[in-house]
């Protein structure tokens, strides 16, 4: 494999020619002999394939106009002019109208009959003390109890749904490798699979893997073969040879599928070992990782 980043990764217009055919026969051919060896570029490639099948299945909608009543506007001006003769009649009523003072806040003082007479020698008898307004007590409040919010857990699934099984994805012309004898059988055994034949892509998948068991390619989709055609055990095998490999486009999903297996194997631990490496490369796979573990979880709890 060659090292990352690739510096053909980055040039978008590469990949989009070589999926519209407007490459020649011969960049064609140098293009492919590149992205079988660089796992940078076979993961792009195969993520541009993956895009164009999903924007292929998308129906085209037409926007739909959406009549507006010329009445309207006419209805939004009934209260913005009745505002407006509200306003001129107040400034008119207040340009009319004489001010009236504001009424004096000053305190007057009695009249100087109404004190009676004080010698300069005689004591002051004392005043009375003027009684503090009461001072109004808060009444005791009820104390409120916080409602705990209802907490959404998963739904829980029974074990065989959760082990369910849908085959990958394959882009026949992101995966083309030279043209070597494990190579053609490969390519023979996926025309099968396309077709949904996983039963009769066995046999030249088989013989790939023994002609290149160190292809990551052979060997998961042998693998996925395994598991689609009820061969639990064997697929297990394959997928962990995949793994072993190292890195490459198709670990992800050797993972994955590998934890599926195992939840048809009833090996729950093992099972979200391979989820938890799923959800740790932060591809593709890892929002349906996440979710797959969450029902795993609440289906250990329930038992």
């Amino acid at each position: 494999m060659t090292k990352d980043p690739c510096p053909q990764a980055a040039r978008d217009d590469l990949f989009e020619a070589y999926l519209r055919g407007a490459m020649s026969a011969g960049e064609r051919e140098r293009f492919e002999d590149h992205f079988f060896v660089c796992a940078t570029c076979l993961a792009r490639l195969r993520a541009y394939e993956g895009l164009r099948a999903e924007l292929g299945a998308l129906a085209p909608e037409a926007p739909v106009a959406q009549p507006v009543p010329v009445w309207r506007w006419r209805r939004a001006l009934v209260p913005v002019a009745a505002g407006l003769a509200l306003v001129v009649a107040a400034a008119l009523w207040f340009r009319g109208s004489p001010p009236v003072p504001p009424a004096s806040t000053v305190a007057v003082a009695p009249a100087p009959h109404d004190a009676p007479a004080v010698s300069p020698g005689a004591p002051r008898a004392p005043e009375a003390a003027v009684p503090a307004p009461p001072v109004a007590q808060p009444e005791p409040s009820a104390p409120v109890t916080k409602q705990a919010e209802p907490s959404v857990s998963p739904p829980v699934v029974a074990l065989s749904m959760l082990a369910r099984v849908a085959p990958p994805p394959y882009a026949p012309a992101a995966l083309r490798g030279p043209n070597d004898e494990a190579g053609a059988k490969f390519d023979a055994a996926m025309r099968l699979y396309v077709k949904g034949d996983y039963a009769g892509a066995l046999k030249g998948l088989e013989a790939a893997v023994a002609l290149e068991p160190n292809a990551p390619q052979y060997a998961f989709f042998l693998g996925v073969c395994h598991l689609l055609t009820e061969r639990t055990d064997p697929a297990v095998a394959e997928l962990q040879k995949a793994i072993a490999i190292g890195e490459s486009p198709y670990l992800e999903e050797a993972h994955f599928y590998l934890a599926k297996a195992r939840l048809r194997q009833g090996e729950i631990a093992a099972a979200r070992e391979e989820l938890q490496r799923t959800i740790e490369r932060q591809g593709r796979l890892e929002a349906e990782a996440r979710r797959l573990l969450a029902q795993v979880d609440a289906l250990q709890q329930k038992r």
